[in-house]
């Protein structure tokens, strides 16, 4: 029997539901209308200020909530002159700091710059300018000088090396009469300019002359004449030029004639003692070389003889 009664209260349960899902529609529009006028700012639409749209875009929502008022800028939004938050300024975090660094902070390569270090070269060794050798009046190289004298030998002159000085002294002691290397006076000089064949004039103050107006080889020159054949038949390098003299009495032409005629005959005793005659010659200068002026008969001695130029000694 209760099935039949009616009190009507389900349809007034019907009805309270359609009121209050009514009203909740309403609110929903109008809190949609709400944050869709916030959000344009205003009635017009007008658009919202750069600034703000990018602020929303970079930050996240928790860290636009967490913004204090002195982070926000409020400018006027529309014609309405609603006030509408343009965004909030904050500091770049560490990553944006990096990433806008500009790039003269960059800092410049430490690698110090190659220094080109110029070549050393070896200095330059010049070699030092030698004084000419001395010459002949003809342009020849002047000879060393052997003085024989009775106890005594004076040696002058330039040779090119201290060798040759000692082999010259050597030479002059073994070819001496007795007693005359008593003494040796070496007064040679060195002078590498000199050539190694350099002459060697031989005078001898003490040797037998030719007796007056002859060329004839006598037998105590013959003797002497000797020791010099001996040198070059042991030295056959050794050339030999023979130069005859006279004394300054007479006349200069039978003067010079006497003298050729001694400087032939002592290069004919040579020969006859074995020494090549390729390696001989003679010249003649009369009475044009005297050793002395005087008049007495030692010194008429001294001018009336022959005298050689070696040439070689210093060759191996």
């Amino acid at each position: 029997m209760y099935e039949d009664y009616d009190d009507g209260s389900e349809g007034g349960t019907s009805l309270g539901r359609k009121i209050a899902l009514a009203v909740g529609v309403l609110a929903v529009v109008a809190l949609g209308w709400f944050v869709v006028t916030n959000l344009t700012g205003g009635k017009d639409g007008g658009q919202v200020k750069q600034g703000a749209a990018a602020a929303s875009s970079e930050a996240p929502p928790s860290t636009a909530a967490a913004a204090g008022d002195d982070e926000a800028t409020t400018t006027a939004g529309g014609d309405d002159g609603a006030a509408v938050t343009t965004g909030a300024t904050r500091p770049p975090d560490s990553s944006e700091a990096a990433t806008s660094a500009p790039a003269a902070a960059t800092s410049a390569p430490t690698t110090a710059p190659e220094t080109t270090v110029p070549p050393t070269s070896a200095p330059t060794t010049v070699a030092p300018t030698l004084p000419p050798p001395p010459t002949n009046p003809d342009g020849t190289p002047a000879n060393v000088i052997a003085i024989y004298d009775v106890s005594s030998i004076t040696l002058n002159g330039e040779v090119p090396d201290a060798d040759a000085k000692v082999k010259l002294e050597q030479l002059a002691r073994a070819n001496a009469k007795p007693g005359q290397d008593a003494q040796v006076f070496n007064n040679l000089t060195i002078n590498p300019a000199v050539p190694r064949d350099v002459g060697a004039r031989v005078v001898e103050l003490t040797s037998a002359r030719f007796p007056d107006g002859s060329a004839t080889v006598t037998p105590e020159q013959a003797e002497e004449l000797n020791r010099v054949a001996n040198v070059m038949n042991l030295l056959p390098n050794v050339t030999a030029m023979v130069i005859g003299h006279a004394d300054q009495r007479g006349n200069e032409v039978s003067n010079y004639v006497l003298s050729s005629q001694r400087a032939a005959a002592v290069v004919q005793y040579l020969v006859s003692q074995g020494v090549d005659p390729a390696r001989l010659s003679s010249r003649a200068v009369g009475e044009s070389d005297l050793l002395t002026l005087n008049n007495d008969a030692a010194a008429l001695a001294l001018n009336k003889r022959t005298e050689f130029v070696l040439t070689g000694l210093l060759l191996p």
